[in-house]
């Protein structure tokens, strides 16, 4: 079983599932790509894009005082976390198509679960 699945295409950002191992091509930041085993993957997170409300509002109530207007919803990126057992992984999903992205991650998951 080989299956590509491409996330975004400028910069690349590949997943390629084997039957043991999967490969992460990763041109925004080259360090995260590398083919790593099922076998050491101890489990993947999608984080979906979300307003970090308290920072906003700690922003707000910092600019209500201050006079300053910079403040605004503030928001933390949307990533996939891979936690191995000797390295952590965080891709940040800009630009890429999400629905790949969770189809990829159960992938990964079900791969995983079957080693």
């Amino acid at each position: 079983m080989i299956n590509t699945i491409e996330l975004r295409n400028k910069p690349e950002l590949k997943i390629i599932l084997n039957n043991e191992e999967f490969e992460i091509i990763d041109a925004s930041e080259p360090k995260n790509s590398g083919t790593y085993s099922f076998k050491k993957l101890i489990n993947i997170e999608l984080k979906e894009e979300k307003t970090n409300w308290f920072v906003s509002t700690l922003s707000i109530i910092v600019d209500f005082f201050t006079g300053v207007a910079v403040g605004g919803k503030l928001k933390d990126k949307a990533n996939l976390n891979f936690e191995m057992e000797n390295q952590n992984l965080i891709i940040w999903l800009i630009d890429v198509d999400f629905e790949k992205t969770k189809r990829v991650t159960q992938l990964l998951k079900d791969a995983n679960s079957q080693i």
